[in-house]
């Protein structure tokens, strides 16, 4: 009971977050940013949606060739076609119930791979590691390459930064800070390791710690790091080619689309799908580069609007290919079983 109370307060507290960036970020739109976005959204090219569905399908599709590297060890060999639906169902999920979509697409693709789930579930751990592990080093380098336009919105949180130190050694506070947050971790480590916080911490470390090391286990790393990068350069595309949907956004490069990219997905992980969180995080990226808050609201919306159908029409369309499998398979098994039965 206490664990489904504590599950309830949980995706509670994420609903609650996403509706409230959601009424913030609308409520503080004026009557010029409401005009930006509905003259933004009027002259923008739809049409440039169609290849961010397509870089973002082959993106998924390098996850599942990345994810079959981390079953076969254990002996198995799916097929990347149910893997990839597995991907696409489990992004349903996560748009329900954050973190969901990582047991639904092992449940939801076991019967057609003869894959048990609990062992699915193992991968799931190692490759999520190894994202928050790209991921960081992403970050930081996107600081580090934009922090003259980072700076400009870091300067309003305060005193210290507005005074100007960071905007003009920027590069090297970002390495002291990221040493002093990495000494900082050791000594709460030290200090709290037998507390009930502290384990906790501890065993996510050691979660985190034995995905990576079941990398391992896989033949071809080589083959497993093009694949991550293919993913990575996937999301990077989709973001950089719906900027190019909008006039006011198309002239931004590479570097503003990964930072676009970085803050995105802090704001979905934030809230479920990113709804609210990741319209805001893309409008707050934005005014880096000087982008108007409407523009950066039509664009946000825009790019969340264009994940969200591709996850419900590729999902949807996996779902049924999945279920359509197991039909197959539940058939034949009651074939074989009357068969059994008669010769009996």
């Amino acid at each position: 009971m206490k664990r489904i109370i504590i599950l309830i307060v949980k995706y509670l507290l994420a609903f609650s977050i996403a509706i409230f960036l959601l009424w913030w970020s609308l409520s503080s739109l004026t009557e010029k940013d409401i005009a930006d976005i509905r003259e933004a959204l009027k002259k923008a090219n739809y049409w440039l949606m169609l290849p961010v569905f397509g870089v973002l399908l082959v993106s998924h599709i390098f996850r599942a060739l990345r994810w079959r590297q981390l079953i076969r060890p254990m002996g198995y060999d799916p097929s990347v076609f149910y893997l990839t639906c597995g991907v696409l169902i489990g992004y349903i999920g996560n748009q329900l119930i954050p973190r969901a979509g990582e047991v639904l697409r092992c449940t939801a693709i076991s019967k057609p791979t003869r894959v048990p789930p609990e062992k699915l579930i193992g991968t799931i751990v190692a490759e999520r590691a190894f994202d928050i592990c790209c991921l960081i080093p992403i970050t930081i380098g996107v600081f580090y390459h934009e922090w003259q336009y980072i700076s400009v919105y870091a300067n309003e949180i305060g005193d210290a930064i507005r005074s100007g130190i960071f905007a003009k050694k920027g590069k090297a506070w970002i390495g002291l800070i990221i040493i002093a947050v990495i000494v900082l971790f050791y000594l709460l480590y030290r200090r709290y390791k037998t507390h009930k916080v502290g384990g906790f911490l501890v065993k996510v470390f050691k979660g985190l710690a034995q995905g990576l090391t079941s990398i391992k286990s896989v033949k071809n790393k080589w083959l497993f790091l093009a694949y991550t990068i293919g993913i990575w350069a996937g999301y990077a595309s989709a973001t950089y080619l719906g900027c190019k949907a909008l006039e006011e956004t198309a002239h931004l490069g590479v570097f503003p689309a990964l930072s676009m990219l970085i803050f995105g997905t802090f704001g979905i992980i934030v809230a479920p799908g990113g709804l609210g969180a990741y319209p805001f995080a893309i409008e707050k990226t934005l005014s880096f580069y000087g982008i108007a808050k409407g523009i950066g609201q039509a664009s946000g919306w825009l790019l969340w609007i264009a994940q969200f159908i591709f996850t419900v029409v590729f999902g949807t369309i996996a779902w049924v290919a999945v279920n359509i499998a197991k039909k197959k398979i539940d058939e034949e098994l009651l074939v074989h079983k009357n068969q059994d039965q008669n010769a009996g």
